[in-house]
């Protein structure tokens, strides 16, 4: 069984992530795992509150940017139904308020914003973008060449 985690502090935020084989069993919970999203790039996951019924399912074809902000003082139980690539974005302080989405043509960026490549390409204002890329954006229009990627715009409300 191979699983692997990392987190990475940024200037305004941090990501955590992981990966793993297929039947990982795995257990996070408040305070350590602060993730307000899940973006998923490979494979499937579940995400259940311990002794609950109820789960969230993380799916890299299908439901691969998942608003887990309703678990946030929760312990967490993930189990890899296949394998898997998944990271998590976390406030640096715990109150604040973030709101992502995933962007998939050009947009207008604000400054209280930043832009992150999880998986692929993308070329955003004829910058070809790796993933694990982020950057801060400004008031102005952004033209994306998505190119199959998942680039996620998380804004601090």
């Amino acid at each position: 069984m191979k699983i692997q985690r990392f987190i990475k502090k940024c200037e305004e935020f941090v990501i955590c992530g992981g990966y793993g084989d297929a039947d990982t069993l795995f257990i996070d919970g408040f305070p350590d795992n602060q993730s307000l999203y899940h973006i998923i790039v490979e494979g499937n996951v579940k995400m259940a509150r311990p002794f609950e019924s109820n789960y969230v399912t993380f799916d890299s074809n299908s439901n691969n940017f998942v608003d887990v902000r309703e678990y946030l003082h929760s312990q967490r139980v993930y189990l890899s139904t296949s394998p898997y690539h998944i990271y998590g974005f976390n406030p640096i302080e715990i109150d604040q308020k973030w709101h992502g989405k995933l962007i998939d043509k050009s947009f207008d960026g604000d400054d209280n914003s930043w832009l992150i490549c999880f998986k692929g390409k993308p070329i955003i204002n004829g910058v070809s973008v790796n993933p694990m890329d982020y950057a801060k954006l400004e008031n102005k229009k952004y033209q994306v060449i998505i190119n199959d990627a998942i680039v996620g715009v998380f804004t601090k409300i």
